[in-house]
């Protein structure tokens, strides 16, 4: 069986880029299983989706969490500790990084493969930040055993009612990332026993023990969302006029007056939605994307 998880945030397309790889799997005469995990969160926080594909039937339920292949659609993701994507890697697991650069830090201990998604997909689908395609894309090439022809039938049937063109660009951006990847070698991993479970009988409690009150006064100014950013807005302070106009219209409320009367950005909260870039009338306020510090 070949485990096989996706890191990225919400609107990149990782939870269809997951099951685009599950179904190439399927027509190139495996069995598959494919499945996201997340919350409510809003776009840009971090998302998860695993694949498993097997010789066999599977019977493995849950997270996988001792991959065979990670692949980081975000390369942001590294630094961050609760998506914690190398979470269990060891030596002989694959890793497919979306970055222009080699992660030195990693190459050190896992083989890693990166390439610049976010180029191809602005090439082919002027649009930088959906995965979907370029991610199953890799993610097929790198397990050596789906042919092209399973891969964009599966990107078809997934992008099933879009138009002509949006459909050619994803079917040439699978193909041409199917190209310049190189499958890679991975070990087969032992698979563990499976060991069923004792039952669980829940109790009746009272409603004051069973229903989730909460007492303890609002923490979420401890949550720092900012983490979700894949683009912040960057005021230039030589042209704003001070209208404070991103103040009022920022719905997250992370735009405060500093002391000396100018609009502040608090970038620990920040998610990126960047409405006060839009809102702003004389356009003072900058896209800048972030890009990630590799340790």
């Amino acid at each position: 069986m070949w485990r096989i998880r996706m890191h990225g945030r919400g609107g990149q397309g990782i939870k269809t880029a997951s099951q685009m790889l599950g179904s190439a799997g399927f027509y190139s005469g495996f069995q598959a299983q494919d499945f996201p995990l997340y919350g409510a969160e809003r776009r840009g926080a971090p998302v998860i989706a695993f694949t498993r594909i097997s010789k066999d039937a599977i019977l493995e339920r849950g997270p996988i969490s001792s991959p065979d292949i990670i692949l980081i659609g975000d390369e942001t993701l590294l630094n961050d500790p609760q998506s914690a994507p190398l979470c269990g890697a060891d030596p002989s697991t694959v890793i497919f990084v979306n970055s222009d650069r080699m992660p030195e830090s990693l190459a050190s201990n896992f083989s890693v493969t990166a390439v610049n998604l976010t180029d191809l997909c602005l090439q082919h689908l002027d649009n930088r930040m959906v995965y979907s395609s370029a991610l199953s894309a890799a993610g097929a090439r790198l397990l050596g055993i789906i042919e092209l022809p399973d891969l964009l039938q599966a990107v078809e049937d997934e992008l099933t009612g879009v138009s002509s063109q949006v459909l050619r660009g994803n079917l040439n951006l699978a193909r041409e990332i199917f190209e310049i990847i190189q499958p890679a070698v991975i070990s087969e991993k032992a698979n563990s026993p499976l060991i069923a479970k004792s039952l669980v009988f829940p109790q009746h409690l009272p409603v004051v023990d069973g229903a989730p009150i909460i007492l303890d006064p609002g923490n979420m100014a401890l949550r720092k969302t900012g983490n979700w950013r894949v683009e912040r807005p960057k005021i230039d302070y030589e042209q704003c006029n001070n209208c404070m106009i991103c103040y009022a219209r920022c719905p997250d409320g992370v735009i405060r007056t500093a002391p000396d009367g100018r609009p502040e950005i608090d970038y620990d909260h920040c998610k990126g939605c960047l409405i006060c870039a839009q809102e702003c009338p004389g356009h003072f306020i900058n896209t800048v994307r972030e890009t990630g510090m590799f340790p």
